[in-house]
């Protein structure tokens, strides 16, 4: 099964440099991976509502209300990296008024709904998880990040850039073929304009 370093070293081939035994190695190219690896994995997951990287969870309610204006706080799971979705009711239906603010230091959900479901993209850290499609598209974009500080190759990092444009295109679309339309709340915009109206949307 592949870890990190294995998704680290596929990158690292791509670009002629020298393998690595992990992130904290010490060598020229460990140092290289570990400033750019977590951002690049974190901009991925963000871009797209993956499934292997989406959660469902109601959340808790902190104990500072906002100063105005909304009545609760909730807390942000401590993995959430982008929401996708508010509820005030374990159905999924319907959308809720919400903004994310800090509330002390504390990253929240704020709203007036006495109970709040959240739909969001988890920051997944474990390759295992990842579906395969997204975790070659991690790899070509993380050789893109790698081939002029170790490769010093601006060619060699527009080939990459390509590839990885290519495959993030075809994970989102393998994505989205596992993915059931989901089912658009009564009054949406969509179902208002006259259309022809078959009751799902997809993301």
């Amino acid at each position: 099964m592949p870890g990190e370093t294995d998704v680290i070293n596929q990158a690292l081939r791509e670009v002629g440099a020298t393998p690595i035994t992990s992130r904290t190695d010490g060598s020229p190219s460990a140092n290289t991976v570990d400033d750019v690896y977590d951002d690049i994995r974190d901009d991925l997951l963000r871009g797209h509502n993956w499934n292997f990287a989406t959660k469902r969870v109601k959340l808790a309610r902190v104990t500072n209300a906002p100063a105005f204006e909304f009545d609760h706080a909730y807390a942000l799971p401590a993995d959430w990296l982008r929401t996708v979705s508010v509820h005030n009711n374990n159905a999924g239906h319907g959308a809720v008024l919400h903004r994310m603010e800090l509330i002390d230091t504390q990253r929240c959900i704020i709203a007036s709904s006495d109970d709040i479901w959240l739909r969001y993209i988890a920051k997944i850290t474990d390759p295992n998880l990842m579906a395969t499609d997204f975790r070659r598209a991690f790899v070509y974009s993380l050789a893109e990040a790698l081939a002029i500080p170790l490769a010093s190759s601006n060619t060699l990092r527009q080939q990459m850039e390509e590839k990885a444009r290519r495959k993030i295109g075809a994970a989102r679309s393998a994505d989205a073929q596992g993915a059931f339309p989901e089912l658009r709340a009564r009054g949406s915009w969509a179902s208002s304009r006259g259309g022809r109206n078959t009751g799902y949307f997809s993301d």
